[in-house]
């Protein structure tokens, strides 16, 4: 077996994996992406569950989760020519740490939240997009930046049905709400549990 087999083989078999918990997550949250998206998805999935994708870009010595600061200083200062690539993994790094490792990112001691990762990864993937016009892969990141919540939520059920840490408690449960009001899913949740959260304005109470 080649070097490159031996490459694509393990990537094929962990999109195989994650196919169809991407799609019951999907229809469970109500989100429709384009089928380019939903493979992107797919892809980062089976990417990202190998360690060296979340550290690609990143000093050897430094095995810690990236910094999104550090991520954004080094797209702004990097040559024009490797800026769109650095802003696009600045945005996979945003959307797949704050779906899959939500944990990690809520933990008490974190200086910062989803809502930052959301932030961040939604205006890298936005920037992303306006360098790749005519491209053809604009349109892609242009909805990934627009959808990037909601596809939060949707990595969040996916990291539920692995064996991933993931925020699924009753409070847990709440703030993601608070933070995802269009979710009729996670709503239905709640419900389950004997709660009935309002829909007042934009927010549940």
């Amino acid at each position: 077996m080649d070097l490159v087999t031996s490459q694509i083989q393990p990537l094929a078999s962990l999109e195989s994996f994650f196919q169809e918990l991407l799609e019951e997550a999907l229809a469970a949250e109500q989100v429709d992406l384009d089928h380019a998206s939903r493979a992107y998805l797919l892809h980062l999935l089976a990417e990202f569950a190998q360690k060296e994708a979340l550290h690609a870009h990143q000093p050897s010595d430094d095995p810690g989760t990236p910094m999104l600061v550090s991520l954004y200083a080094r797209a702004r200062e990097t040559a024009p020519s490797q800026r769109f690539e650095a802003y696009r993994h600045m945005g996979d790094v945003a959307l797949m740490v704050s779906g899959l490792f939500a944990p990690h990112v809520e933990r008490s001691r974190s200086l910062v939240g989803i809502d930052y990762y959301v932030q961040m990864g939604a205006a890298a993937y936005d920037q992303a997009a306006t360098l790749a016009k005519r491209s053809g892969f604009d349109r892609l990141l242009a909805e990934l930046a627009a959808k990037f919540r909601r596809l939060v939520e949707v990595l969040m059920r996916v990291a539920e049905q692995t064996t991933l840490p993931s925020l699924s408690d009753v409070g847990a449960l709440y703030t993601r709400l608070m933070r995802s009001p269009e979710s009729r899913a996670l709503h239905q949740r709640l419900a389950a549990q004997g709660l009935a959260p309002v829909l007042v304005g934009k927010a549940w109470a």
